[in-house]
C-alpha cells in the first residue's frame, strides 16, 4: 500500500482500474432485471413521427430504461450512472491531492460505461457518466457551457446543438478556467469517447432526416430526444434561421 501511495505510476493505474471497473456496472441492466426479472434489455426501436420509418439503436442506457420501464426508472438509471463515476472520482481526488489522478478515474469510468467489462463491452453512450464526472470536477462550468450551447442553438436553430453542443464547449471552458493540459485532455478524451459511441446513431439520424419526402421539425427532434416538444418548438419559431426565413418571406424574397 505504501508503494502505491508513493509511486505516481501506481496511483495512476489504481485510479484507472477503479474508475473502469465501477464504470462498467450497467444500472440499465440491473434495474431492468430487478423490475422485469429478465436479463434482456429491449433495444431502442422507435417510430419516426410522420413516416413508416423507425429509429433503431443498440445503446443500453437510461434512455432505453425510460422507454421500456417509464421515466421514473429512466431517471433513476441516469442518477445511478452519474454516481458510479462521480463517487470514485471524488474519492481519488481526496486520496491523491498532489496530481489530478481523478481525471483518469473519470475518463476510465466513462469508458467503462460505454465498453463495460461485464457485458461484452456493450453499453451506453456516456452522457450520464460524463455529467457525473463534470459535477465533481467543475460543477458550475456545466451551467456556463449549457448557457453557451443555448446561444449556439438559437444561432443555428438546431436541437442537436442544444442537446449535445455543451460537451464540446466544456473543452474550451476547462482551458479558460483550469489552464491545465490535464483537464483539457480529459475533456477531449470524454468527447471522443462519447462521439465515437454515438457515431452510428448520428449516422442513422441524418439518414432519416435526409429521407426523401420526410420533413423533420426541430420540435419532432426535441420530442424524440425525450426533451419535450417545447425546446424544439421554440427553435422552429424563434431560432435565428426561422426568423431570417420569415423576414425574407415577408419581404418577398424567394
Amino acid at each position: 500500500m505504501e508503494a502505491i501511495i508513493n509511486d505516481p505510476a501506481a496511483r495512476l493505474i489504481l485510479a484507472a482500474i477503479l474508475g473502469y471497473l465501477i464504470g462498467s456496472l450497467s444500472f440499465a441492466r440491473i434495474l431492468t432485471l430487478l423490475r422485469t426479472k429478465s436479463k434482456h434489455v429491449e433495444p431502442i426501436n422507435e417510430p419516426i413521427p410522420g413516416s413508416d420509418l423507425r429509429f433503431e439503436s443498440n445503446s443500453i442506457s437510461a434512455t432505453v430504461v425510460s422507454l421500456n420501464l417509464g421515466k421514473k426508472f429512466g431517471c433513476l438509471t441516469a442518477i445511478l450512472d452519474m454516481v458510479k463515476v462521480a463517487l470514485p472520482t471524488l474519492l481519488i481526488s481526496r486520496l491523491f491531492t498532489d496530481q489530478p489522478f481523478y481525471l483518469m478515474t473519470a475518463a476510465a469510468g466513462i469508458a467503462g460505461h460505454i465498453y463495460p467489462l461485464y457485458h461484452r463491452f456493450r453499453g451506453g453512450r456516456g452522457e450520464s457518466p460524463m455529467l457525473g464526472a463534470m459535477i465533481i470536477i467543475n460543477w458550475f462550468g456545466i451551467f456556463i457551457a449549457n448557457a453557451t450551447s443555448m446561444v449556439l442553438a438559437f444561432l443555428t436553430g438546431s436541437t442537436l446543438v442544444l442537446r449535445y453542443g455543451w460537451y464540446v464547449v466544456m473543452i474550451f471552458w476547462y482551458w479558460i478556467y483550469f489552464k491545465s493540459i490535464y483537464h483539457v485532455s480529459f475533456m477531449v478524451v470524454a468527447n471522443f469517447l462519447f462521439w465515437f459511441a454515438m457515431r452510428q446513431d448520428l449516422a442513422k439520424f441524418w439518414e432519416l432526416k435526409d429521407e426523401e419526402g420526410l420533413e423533420v421539425s426541430e420540435e419532432t427532434v426535441s420530442d424524440f430526444l425525450l426533451m419535450g416538444k417545447g425546446p424544439g418548438r421554440f427553435l422552429d419559431r424563434y431560432g435565428l434561421p426561422a426568423l431570417l426565413k420569415k423576414a425574407f418571406k415577408k419581404n418577398g424574397t424567394p
